[in-house]
C-alpha cells in the first residue's frame, strides 16, 4: 500500500507528538499496540481518528510491520460497517499513522450491559456485523480479534469493525507469528486460537467471536469470563468445556436463537456455520420467524415450527373437530338434538 499524503500544513502535537496536517485533540484509547486520537483533519476540516503506533520511537520492526499490515487490510475493504481508512502517512519523527474514519457513538462494549439491547435489535446488529465479516473474508482477511470493544458505533448507532492490528491474509504467510503464540482476547477467541493453532486460524475463528459477541449482547456477558490471573483456566475452558446454555442466564431467549449461538461457540470449527454469510442468512430467516439451519431441519423441527406459524388455525381446527366429536358421541347415546330431531322429521 502507497502511502497517500494528507494536506501538508504546519505540525501540530499533543504529548509530543507531531503529525502535519492534523490538529490533535484528545486521546481515545490505546491497546497493545497502537495509541488512538481524536483529531482534525485540516483542509478537509473533517474529524478522523488517528492511529499511531504506542511505543513511538522504541517500537520494534515487529510493531511497524503489524502496524502497517493493519492499514494495508483496513484500506483493502470497502464495507458500510468496517471503518474506512482515508490516509496513510509518517508523523514528524517518523513514525507511521493512518487517519481512519471516526465513530462518535462509543463501543459496542459499553451497550453490552445486561438488559441493555432488546434481543430482536443484538441480532440485527450482528447480521451487520456477519455480513461485514463476510466481506472481509471475501477480501482475504481473517480478522482474528472480534469483540465488542472492536465494534465501534456511529452517532447514528451505526457498528463499525475496527482494530485489524492482528489480522490475517487467507492463503498468505503467518509472518511473524509462531505456531504456539495466542493473539486475540479469551473471552471471544476460538479454540483452535486459545490452543495456539496458528495455521489453524481461518473464518471460523471470525465466526466463533461473533457468537460470543452475540452472546455477550443477550446475556450481558461473555461465554467464557476472565477474572484476574485466571487466564489460563479461561483459556483452557475456551478450549475445553461447553458455554453455558445462554437460556439460563435470559430466560426470554427464544430457543431458535439459542441454537444459532451455540452453533457459532461450537469447539470443531467444521461443526460452526460455513461461512459468516451463512450465520447472517440465519439470523435473517430467525428475523423473519423462518425455519433457521441451526436445527439441522429435522423432521421435529419443521412439524413444530410449522405448528406454531399456524397455531391459530390448527387451534380452530382442533375446536371444530371437537365439536363434531361431541356431536356424534351425543348423537350415539340417545340424545335428542333440536337439529337432529329436525332434519330426522323431513326425512
Amino acid at each position: 500500500m502507497q502511502p497517500s499524503a494528507p494536506v501538508l500544513a504546519q505540525p501540530t502535537s499533543q504529548g509530543g507528538k507531531q503529525v502535519r496536517g492534523f490538529d490533535l485533540l484528545e486521546e481515545l484509547g490505546r491497546g497493545g499496540m497502537g495509541v488512538v486520537y481524536k483529531a482534525k483533519q485540516r483542509g478537509l476540516d473533517r474529524v478522523v481518528a488517528l492511529k499511531m503506533v504506542l511505543h513511538g520511537s522504541h517500537a520494534t520492526a515487529e510493531d511497524l510491520q503489524r502496524f502497517r499490515a493493519e492499514a494495508e487490510a483496513i484500506a483493502r475493504l470497502r464495507h458500510g460497517n468496517i471503518v474506512e481508512v482515508y490516509a496513510f502517512g509518517e508523523s514528524e519523527d517518523g513514525l507511521p499513522y493512518f487517519a481512519l474514519e471516526f465513530c462518535g457513538g462509543g463501543t459496542l462494549a459499553q451497550r453490552c450491559a445486561p438488559g441493555a439491547l432488546l434481543i430482536r435489535e443484538a441480532v440485527e446488529l450482528l447480521a451487520l456485523l456477519a455480513r461485514a465479516v463476510q466481506a472481509a473474508h471475501a477480501a482475504g482477511i481473517v480478522h482474528r480479534d472480534l469483540k465488542p470493544a472492536n465494534v465501534l458505533l456511529t452517532a447514528d448507532g451505526v457498528p463499525k469493525i475496527a482494530d485489524f492490528g492482528i489480522a490475517k491474509g487467507l492463503g498468505g504467510p503467518e509472518g511473524r507469528t509462531q505456531t504456539g503464540a495466542i493473539l486475540g482476547t479469551p473471552s471471544y477467541m476460538a479454540p483452535e486460537q486459545a490452543a495456539g493453532r496458528t495455521n489453524e486460524i481461518g473464518p471460523p475463528a471470525d465466526i466463533y467471536a461473533l457468537g460470543a459477541i452475540l452472546f455477550h449482547m443477550l446475556t450481558g456477558r461473555p461465554p467464557f469470563v476472565v477474572t484476574g490471573v485466571e487466564l489460563m483456566r479461561v483459556l483452557h475452558q475456551v478450549q475445553f468445556d461447553e458455554p453455558t446454555s445462554p437460556r439460563r442466564l435470559r430466560k426470554d431467549i427464544p430457543p431458535d436463537l439459542e441454537a444459532i449461538v451455540l452453533q457459532c461457540l461450537e469447539k470443531p470449527a467444521t461443526a460452526r456455520y460455513p461461512s459468516a454469510g451463512e450465520l447472517a442468512a440465519d439470523l435473517d430467516r430467525w428475523l423473519c420467524g423462518d425455519l433457521v439451519q441451526a436445527h439441522g431441519n429435522s423432521i421435529f423441527y419443521r412439524v413444530r415450527k410449522r405448528i406454531v406459524r399456524k397455531r391459530k388455525w390448527i387451534a380452530l381446527g382442533t375446536l371444530l373437530a371437537l365439536m363434531v366429536v361431541l356431536w356424534v358421541l351425543l348423537v350415539d347415546r340417545g340424545y335428542s338434538l333440536p337439529w337432529w330431531r329436525k332434519r330426522s322429521t323431513l326425512d
